[in-house]
């Protein structure tokens, strides 16, 4: 959850050849100036809102690695994120697991299985990545690998969707294999 709620975002002055039929009948010949921003408005002096279907909802980022790389999350919400996950892995790894003990000569694979209902706009299973990140980091924070740099986890990044029918059949199912 990035916030409770959706601050509305309003229609500037610049794009107002954009503005749908329901608010160009109604666009003042001038616009309303704050700070530096020029706005549309009504003819009362009323902003036009952009995001009428996201205003006022909960605003969620949902998991996409791309969203890191294409610098579409800032770092403060980057490393909000990455708390949260790491918390909420450490609470499964607690309950779960004892420390691997990892032969000489032999490394660790991680995979992630991935139970989703299907929705229409899913993220590639390829940006996913962040599962097995924040998982292995997680890892290393409960004190169950010694560090999850290449001296220790020699491979990861397999994830499979699976899809499923409901929200309680939703799950990740994490497979940590020894390897030579």
């Amino acid at each position: 959850m990035k916030s409770e709620n959706t601050r509305a975002k309003y229609w500037l002055w610049k794009d107002r050849a954009k503005l749908p039929k329901k608010y160009s009948t109604h666009l003042s010949p001038k616009p309303l100036v704050k700070g530096a921003k020029a706005y549309c408005v009504d003819e009362k002096g009323n902003r036009f809102v952009k995001n009428t279907k996201k205003v006022g909802t909960a605003n969620r980022w949902i998991l996409n690695g791309q969203d890191l790389y294409n610098a579409t999350l800032n770092w403060r919400l980057r490393k909000s994120i990455a708390k949260y996950y790491h918390d909420y892995f450490s609470g499964f790894i607690k309950e779960q697991l004892n420390p691997i003990q990892i032969p000489a000569g032999h490394f660790l694979s991680v995979s992630c299985d991935i139970y989703e209902v299907k929705r229409g706009n899913m993220p590639d299973v390829s940006n996913m990545w962040l599962l097995e990140k924040f998982f292995e980091d997680a890892l290393q924070e409960c004190g169950i690998i010694p560090d999850d740099n290449p001296d220790y986890v020699r491979e990861s990044g397999r994830k499979r969707y699976h899809f499923v029918e409901t929200a309680e059949d939703r799950k990740l199912i994490f497979t940590i294999q020894v390897i030579s």
